[in-house]
């Protein structure tokens, strides 16, 4: 006895994006805040203007002060041990296999 499937690819478009809409926000302030941990440090206003401008919805991860993109591509020394230039490079070097796991484990989940 044959078996016909079929398979709407309007649906399942729709399906993946439900489910990556429900793990983008947490994966994204995952990421966030992985990526402070090594960004540049003095006054803390890096930072903060990180966890104001980022829309982790919408996975966009924002660092707005005037200085923001000088500390960024700026090769020097931190003020603060463990920080450093490209901060999310860095993060993306060390953590990018448990974001690959978090974002894997939400779509497994809300598929």
């Amino acid at each position: 006895m044959p078996v016909q499937i079929i398979v709407s690819k309007t649906q399942v478009e729709a399906k993946i994006k439900g489910a990556w809409g429900k793990v983008l926000g947490p994966l994204s302030e995952e990421i966030l805040a992985d990526c402070n941990e090594y960004c540049k440090e003095d006054s803390g206003a890096l930072i903060a203007s990180s966890l104001i401008k980022s829309r982790p919805q919408d996975g966009k991860l924002i660092w707005e002060t005037p200085y923001a993109r000088r500390q960024y591509w700026a090769i020097r020394t931190s003020l603060t041990p463990g920080r450093t230039w490209k901060w999310c490079e860095t993060a993306k070097g060390k953590h990018k296999n448990r974001w690959q796991k978090l974002a894997q484990k939400g779509l497994d989940d809300n598929l």
